[in-house]
């Protein structure tokens, strides 16, 4: 079969399409889509460790990737996370999923994880009619999403993205009830401080500047706010019967995954980017 492989960190260069021996498994499957991540450029450079502090880091010579649908030889339309990496024309699913006939391979993708990601981190934040709701990063995939079910909630969005909306520019802006957290550095600093005293909640899933949300328990206590993770009882499933719309982006060919990634790395993108192999 084919695969991405980088044998040694560094840009996106280093993805090469290698001829590599078929995996094995009871969940072989042809690949049909591959999702791609920013987290993925993060590995590549060798700083998966600084952005994922319990990541051990992969061998090299290593397959990115962490989401892919794929036929298996029983016909079955399945997605979920590959044993060896998603960059290539074969992989096993750990526990596969079937895929919904009426939602495609892109779709599929863009709610595997951005979809759980965005369902858990709505039910943390506990969203009331009323709220007044800071989305980070609304432009992209779990952004997009989160936007989604805040409205449904009844809530006030506010969406904030480098690409438009409000921008990180917050001077002036009016207390609010929820943030969804996915920056980290003085972006989810100044959004912490945005939290209305006393009744604030903070959802934290990521920190894309590469810098972790400076906030102290000091901090925490002083506002009388909750900052909390993700809950870990979302299920794709339960994503598909909420039949969100997600935020579907480019397309790429297998030898094209590199350009992904710089286009990625260079914020760029909007929704969810994926590969055919």
């Amino acid at each position: 079969m084919k695969a991405v492989r980088f044998h040694e960190f560094g840009g996106p260069e280093v993805l090469k399409v290698e001829e590599v021996p078929d995996p094995t498994g009871d969940a072989l499957v042809d690949v049909t889509a591959i999702g791609l991540n920013y987290g993925e450029t993060v590995i590549r450079r060798g700083k998966g460790r600084e952005l994922f502090p319990w990541y051990p880091g992969p061998s090299l010579p290593a397959t990115l990737g962490s989401e892919v649908v794929g036929t298996t030889g029983e016909g079955r339309r399945v997605m979920g996370v590959p044993r060896d990496g998603a960059y290539a024309t074969k992989a096993v699913i750990e526990h596969p999923i079937d895929v919904p006939d009426d939602v495609s391979d892109h779709e599929a993708l863009a709610l595997l994880l951005q979809g759980t990601t965005a369902v858990a981190a709505a039910k943390a934040a506990r969203i009331r009619p009323g709220d007044r709701v800071l989305v980070e990063a609304a432009s992209g995939g779990v952004g997009s999403l989160l936007v989604q079910l805040a409205e449904r909630a009844g809530a006030t969005v506010l969406a904030a993205s480098s690409k438009g909306g409000l921008g990180y520019d917050w001077d002036g802006l009016e207390p609010v009830d929820v943030v969804f957290e996915s920056i980290g550095g003085t972006v989810g600093k100044s959004a912490f401080e945005l939290l209305k005293d006393g009744v604030g909640r903070m959802v934290v899933f990521g920190y894309a500047s590469g810098e972790p949300l400076d906030v102290t328990a000091s901090d925490i206590f002083r506002k009388g706010v909750a900052v909390m993770g993700l809950p870990r009882d979302t299920t794709p499933e339960e994503v598909f019967e909420l039949q969100l719309k997600p935020n579907l982006g480019d397309v790429y060919r297998l030898d094209e995954i590199a350009e992904a990634h710089k286009a990625l790395e260079a914020r760029t993108t909007t929704g969810k980017l994926i590969a055919r192999p």
